[in-house]
């Protein structure tokens, strides 16, 4: 009887030890999980701050001023959690814009500006008529939860010369081909000066006319002639990550060959 009892008791032991080490195992396994799924919220650039935040609240204002337009602007957020702010400045006055700047400031619901930045226009001319899209990042997450509108507007001055060169970009063809749309065309210059740094930007727009996103297209010559024309093609994938759109734009930048940069 008492051999029994103690073989009992020695089973009891065992069943014992045997559920510590599941138990053990088991928080452990979930420990791990939990630094898992952290890390993967880490990497989403997830946090209890962001939860809360509604890009979609946000409004963006524009400042007007003679001669420019800043219109069609968009914000959302990337894959990556990054706050995307685009849109398009217009030359609606008769002279051409030169040294352009874009300016922007982020404000909280009580005006107060809680960031800004400066974004360089990659052009050094803008002409008559045209329209340059931009686009900027603004990845300081910790004042998102602050942010309530943008304020958007343009510094520059005024270039009184004239263009002898004169480039068009003009569509031949466009079709779909597996996960691509192809855009085919062509540059003309019809102006009677050679060009340079040829610059060919296409913009892509929402249902809502607003920037969805901007692609440079690769031209195989910077420099052209007058009365020369030249072809070039875009790809663009159609993948998930790509902003849904239902229009585009194709805008042409460009020197005289005889003007000096100052």
């Amino acid at each position: 009887m008492m051999n029994a009892r103690l073989q009992d008791i020695k089973k009891i032991s065992v069943l014992a030890v045997l559920a510590i080490l599941v138990f053990s195992v088991f928080a452990s396994c979930r420990q791990a999980f939990t630094e898992e799924e952290t890390a993967v919220a880490v990497a989403e650039n997830e946090s209890p701050g962001l939860y809360l935040f509604d890009y979609e609240n946000i409004t963006v204002n524009t400042t007007s001023s003679i001669g420019t337009l800043v219109k069609n602007c968009n914000i959302y957020l990337d894959m990556y959690g990054d706050l995307i702010i685009l849109g398009e400045l217009e030359n609606i006055s008769g002279t051409i814009k030169t040294d352009m700047e874009i300016t922007m400031d982020f404000l909280n619901a009580g005006s107060g500006i809680i960031s800004s930045a400066f974004i360089p226009v990659k052009t050094d001319y803008l002409r008559k008529g045209a329209k340059y899209p931009f686009s900027y990042y603004f990845t300081e997450k910790e004042k998102y939860i602050e942010l309530s509108s943008v304020k958007i507007g343009v510094n520059y001055r005024d270039h009184n010369d004239n263009f002898e060169g004169n480039p068009i970009a003009r569509i031949e063809d466009y079709y779909y081909e597996g996960d691509y749309l192809k855009i085919k065309g062509r540059i003309i210059n019809i102006g009677e000066e050679k060009i340079r740094d040829l610059v060919l930007l296409c913009t892509f727009y929402d249902s809502r006319d607003r920037v969805a996103f901007i692609k440079e297209c690769y031209i195989p010559r910077e420099r052209m002639m007058p009365e020369e024309i030249q072809d070039f093609t875009l790809e663009i994938l159609l993948d998930d990550y790509l902003k849904d759109f239902s229009s585009f734009h194709f805008e042409v930048f460009f020197k005289d060959e005889i003007r000096v940069n100052v």
